[in-house]
């Protein structure tokens, strides 16, 4: 949307090329490698003028396309429709309408741990984030109508969702706020605005391991330095980063609700960081 966007003096669009397709890549499907996801997030940034790439707004989903609890449900490996954009919100892929395979049940925990993932870079990444109503409280469903289905609330009781559009039998699943969700949707905004180096520093990958499926970066402003490292891979990952004038890593934010797992420590000049699978983590660098 570059030229539409400078020739039209607007301040930025919905990225879904520079953000959402290459998530759906990497961290939903699992088929885009961290080293291209990094090397794509850099040269789709560099396709807008500066001031722009801190105005694009990085969704997952909307009104326009399959909830992210159902894009990680019917998650699509290769081969794709559409390479390109990893099928992406193509119609053959994001509905029952015309998928006799889609699946339209609740997201089981793997899935929502994914979906975590999501969020986490989504609030970590150059750019606002733009989060759909209902995929903080746990909804899901896919391309329109079922993207759009009234608002979850906390305070409401919901009868079970036990209707197939394809008359297919399945199990009834539960409809309820989901309230570990939100406060991680809550605590992952906070963490945003209260380091505004996420929302002003620059963006640098430290480390794409593709056997391993391991990606982090940097975020860096006036000083302050944030570092996000994100485990797609089903086995720990040991990560060395060696310390840079003395700075010191804290962890400040984690993708599950616990920290079991997850070690960092300093040992000649060199902090050693462990990161359980399918677990995300955010460390605050700071300079003496």
């Amino acid at each position: 949307a570059r030229e539409h966007l400078v020739e039209g003096h607007f301040s930025g669009t919905m990225n879904y090329h520079g953000f959402a397709y290459l998530v759906k890549g990497f961290l939903i499907d699992g088929t885009l490698t961290p080293h291209d996801f990094g090397q794509e997030l850099v040269a789709r940034l560099a396709e807008y003028p500066p001031v722009m790439q801190f105005a694009m707004q990085n969704l997952i989903d909307s009104h326009d396309t399959e909830r992210v609890g159902s894009m990680v449900v019917n998650a699509v490996g290769k081969p794709y429709l559409q390479p390109d954009r990893f099928d992406y919100d193509v119609s053959e892929r994001v509905s029952p309408r015309y998928s006799q395979d889609y699946r339209v049940r609740r997201p089981n925990d793997r899935e929502l741990q994914l979906q975590r993932l999501v969020v986490l870079m989504q609030m970590t990444f150059v750019g606002p984030p733009m989060i759909y109503y209902g995929s903080e409280s746990g909804m899901w469903g896919a391309d329109d109508p079922c993207n759009r289905m009234p608002m979850v609330w906390d305070d409401l009781a919901y009868d079970p969702q036990a209707a197939d559009p394809l008359h297919r039998p399945r199990e009834a699943d539960e409809i309820a706020f989901d309230t570990n969700l939100h406060d991680f949707y809550t605590r992952m905004v906070r963490l945003r605005r209260e380091h505004p180096v996420l929302a002003h520093g620059t963006f640098t990958p430290l480390v794409g391991d593709d056997d391993a499926k391991f990606f982090a970066f940097r975020r860096q402003w006036q000083g302050k330095q944030i570092v996000v490292a994100i485990n797609r891979g089903d086995a720990t990952y040991a990560w060395e980063l060696p310390s840079t004038n003395g700075h010191e890593l804290s962890l400040i934010a984690a993708a599950s609700d616990t920290t079991d797992g997850i070690e960092i420590r300093k040992r000649d000049g060199v902090h050693v960081i462990k990161v359980p699978p399918l677990e995300a983590v955010v460390l605050a660098e700071e300079t003496k």
